[in-house]
């Protein structure tokens, strides 16, 4: 009679436990918490959490001030040297004074300026590139602290919802101990599984606050209050994995664009030392007035080094090194590339088999155990260590799914800012 009476109790909670791991509706009577999900309460999607990145980020405005810089710099590379103004006096006063002005011009040869400015070019170039760089960068952690977030709400959820069958669980066992149809054992093994239960949810609500704070400074807005996110967990990433989780797929990505720029760069270094031998000429024209025999006198004279010792030898070689060294680095970036490819691939699937698995076989076992215990236990075949065993696996379950979910949607935010995939997911 004892376990018939307190197994009537307890289906009931269990019946609300079932509707919670399949998603449905609970019945107003049973008076289930509603989901946080379900409330009114403005949240974040990506697509605008990424626009605020994107216009209060502080990684992207200093990227594009380097953009900036580099252009002066290359706009500066190319400008002619200024004429020198001369002037004096041979000698002051007298019959015998005499007063000059000149202007001196150097004349640059052999292309030295459109050679240096060629290469400062390239220092744009890769300014840019850069900033390419850095704003995938900004996507890749802001996508991630996203599913992080997102994540952290749907843990919430569960133990929320949780925690309420938990409650209700606990009070049933009391009345019943109270009303002497149970013992004090039973009481304490729910009230140990609410207060588990509240713990994990306080764990879980500490998380959340941390991780929405530091999706806020993510932005780039550590003030900024992100009450929750907007999303879901489940969308489908294989039109993503069909596009970039393929083996032996390594991304022409900005990385690579600024190794090849530095190559350019160089061969432009190169040829401009090669030429530094050639002299520049210096033009010097003026005029002097000499008092004497009130003459005026044109001045007009050239001046060259000679390159006779220094021919710029230790540059040239430095240089052709310099191009030695930045065609390697290429081979360099791009091996490094497909290693991180390789291990997000290798993460990204092993996250994915364990969504699949989830999904088709430990949850939906998850909930036939606990619908086959309950019916076992309406029956008297089961205690309640069994029935809390149930319900342990059927909550962990969940938990490992987000968890699963989550992993999965970080390693292909991932593998996404290195193939630089502009729409996501």
């Amino acid at each position: 009679m004892l376990t018939i009476r307190m197994s009537t109790v307890v289906s009931g909670v269990f019946s609300l436990l079932l509707m919670l791991s399949s998603g449905l509706r609970a019945d107003e009577s049973a008076e289930v918490p509603p989901a946080p999900d379900k409330v009114d309460v403005q949240g974040f999607s990506l697509e605008v959490l990424t626009s605020i990145a994107e216009s209060t980020s502080p990684n992207l405005t200093q990227a594009a001030a380097e953009v900036q810089v580099a252009r002066g710099r290359a706009y500066q590379a190319g400008l002619y040297p200024n004429p020198v103004a001369h002037g004096g006096a041979g000698q002051l006063g007298g019959r015998d004074s005499q007063y000059f002005g000149q202007l001196s011009q150097e004349i640059v040869t052999k292309h030295k300026l459109q050679l240096a400015e060629a290469a400062a070019c390239r220092e744009v170039f890769q300014a840019e590139y850069r900033f390419v760089r850095t704003r995938f960068d900004l996507l890749t952690t802001v996508r991630q602290g996203y599913y992080t977030a997102l994540a952290g709400q749907k843990r919430v959820d569960i133990l929320r919802q949780l925690v309420g069958i938990a409650s209700k669980s606990q009070a049933a066992a009391t009345r019943l101990k109270d009303a002497g149809e149970g013992t004090r054992g039973d009481a304490l093994l729910f009230q140990i599984e609410l207060e588990k239960a509240e713990v994990a949810l306080q764990n879980a609500d500490a998380v959340l606050v941390a991780s929405l704070q530091q999706l806020a400074a993510r932005l780039g807005a550590p003030e900024m209050e992100l009450p929750r996110v907007q999303g879901d967990l489940r969308v489908s990433l294989v039109p993503f994995a069909e596009q970039v989780v393929i083996d032996s797929y390594i991304p022409y990505n900005a990385d690579i664009s600024v190794a090849e720029q530095e190559v350019d760069r160089n061969r432009f270094l190169l040829k401009r030392a090669q030429v530094e031998p050639f002299p520049n000429i210096t033009v010097n024209a003026g005029y002097m007035r000499e008092y004497v025999g009130n003459d005026h006198i044109a001045i007009l004279n050239f001046s060259a080094p000679l390159p006779v010792w220094n021919k710029n030898q230790g540059n040239i070689n430095a240089a052709a090194a310099n191009v030695t060294k930045a065609s390697a680095n290429v081979a360099t970036v791009r091996n490094g590339i497909a290693r991180q490819m390789a291990d997000g691939r290798g993460r990204y699937r092993a996250a994915d088999q364990l969504v699949v698995r989830y999904e088709e076989k430990i949850i939906p076992l998850a909930q036939e155990s606990v619908k086959l215990i309950q019916e076992a236990f309406a029956q008297g075949q089961f205690d309640f260590l069994r029935l809390l065993q149930a319900q342990r696996a059927l909550v962990e379950s969940q938990l490992g799914y987000i968890s699963a979910l989550e992993t999965r949607f970080m390693t292909a935010s991932e593998l996404a800012g290195l193939a630089q995939v502009e729409a996501f997911p």
